[in-house]
């Protein structure tokens, strides 16, 4: 058996999923001088109302796909970002964009995730107009003869240098090299949803980013747009003795929703009433993997690293993820192995302490002291002063794919 690809030929990776993972690494291998074929079970890509924030580590990774001016242009940038209290909406400014004192970027991109997942496949096939097979099922994958393989449902496979599962949080190729990953119920639901402005109250229409805070609940909510029609984008976390699904895509019922906000503040109450589709599962965690790669498969984005969303850096993290492999096979290209054992020294720390530092978040959102207003001001002004906002973020955002060692 070799570890070598052969001659000075550069690798051919396959790449299971076409989310944000998949495509983002596939531009980068595509723009290196990398053959890439990806595997995607739907059968085209589909519509899913959600939306996420690209703070500026996951903005250098696009800037330097050529893609950030892009993503940009159907960018609807806030002004301010706000804690917001949970009964009367007051407001607290958090946001230190220009913060003398912050050398860190806190710039946010807010999209949506089908409008994010469209500029990557656009980008892909313009390098590679057949890089993208869809309808394919993927099982697992494996090396034999120095070949990685991904299983494919149905009993056949596809061959190539190296695999990479970017099949997020419930990944056969995971569960193929390391076993079982056992989730656990973090004792929280998620709702999300999608509101046109058209629909609501002016106040909405305020270009912020806002979460609103709770004693057991968080909302978080942001102006996205599509094909020119604005809406706000809200993600809600709710503590709840009651299990859901580990599915993101999983429908919820408004009578459900209203429940779980009862007594918060109407502007929130109108989002879910004024949602087009309401979507709630449950916010599961794995146990962090000490290293992603084995043979010549490796993992990227929720696959290795399925993180709680009180951050909002999943999606980010995930382009670190997918830039950093690009480089270090590109830079090893007729050594699979070296290459997938720097992937693994540089990434795997980083990513298990921004998912750890993530699920700590949910006792900062969620307090007793937010009961009352009176015990909520000065928690609030401590949780969020700025020297505290920036020992929460300024190590996540000023980290660059494109530069760090490895």
């Amino acid at each position: 058996m070799t570890d070598k690809v052969q001659g000075n030929q550069r690798p051919h990776v396959i790449i299971a999923g076409a989310g944000m993972g998949g495509l983002t690494l596939a531009v980068a291998l595509l723009k290196m001088g990398m053959d890439v074929d990806v595997y995607e079970q739907s059968s085209e890509l589909r519509e899913v109302g959600a939306g996420l924030w690209i703070s500026a580590n996951g903005g250098k990774v696009l800037d330097t796909l050529g893609l950030k001016k892009t993503v940009e242009a159907i960018n609807l940038p806030p002004q301010d970002r706000v804690v917001r209290y949970w009964k009367t909406g007051e407001e607290h400014s958090v946001y230190n964009r220009d913060a003398p004192s912050s050398k860190a970027d806190h710039t946010l991109i807010q999209v949506l995730r089908a409008e994010l997942q469209r500029v990557l496949f656009e980008a892909v096939i313009a390098l590679k107009p057949d890089a993208v097979h869809f309808g394919v099922r993927s099982l697992g994958a494996d090396t034999v003869d120095g070949r990685a393989r991904l299983l494919l449902d149905g009993g056949g496979f596809v061959e190539g240098d190296v695999v990479v599962g970017c099949d997020g949080a419930h990944s056969r190729v995971r569960q193929s090299l390391f076993g079982e990953a056992p989730a656990r119920y973090t004792g929280a639901n998620a709702w999300r949803g999608l509101a046109a402005m058209s629909r609501l109250k002016p106040q909405h229409r305020r270009p912020l980013a806002s979460t609103w805070v709770g004693p057991t609940a968080h909302v978080t909510t942001y102006p996205v747009q599509r094909n020119g029609e604005q809406f706000v984008s809200f993600s809600a976390q709710v503590d709840s003795d009651l299990w859901q699904t580990e599915s993101w895509s999983e429908r919820g019922e408004l009578a459900d929703a209203l429940k779980d906000f009862e007594g918060w503040h109407q502007d929130i109450l109108d989002l879910f009433i004024q949602s087009e589709n309401l979507f709630r599962w449950g916010l599961f965690v794995r146990d962090p993997l000490e290293a992603w790669s084995k043979g010549h498969v490796t993992l990227v984005g929720d696959a290795c690293h399925s993180m709680t969303p009180y951050l909002g850096m999943g999606v980010n993290v995930t382009m670190e993820d997918a830039y950093v492999l690009a480089r270090c096979l590109s830079e090893s290209p007729n050594d699979v192995a070296s290459a997938l054992k720097r992937y693994d020294t540089a990434r795997v720390s980083r990513a298990n302490q921004t998912k750890a530092s993530s699920l700590d978040m949910l006792h900062v959102f969620h307090s007793p002291a937010l009961e009352s207003i009176e015990t909520a001001r000065p928690y609030i002004q401590k949780a969020w002063a700025p020297q505290a906002v920036r020992e929460r973020y300024d190590w996540l955002v000023s980290y660059d794919a494109t530069t760090v060692e490895i």
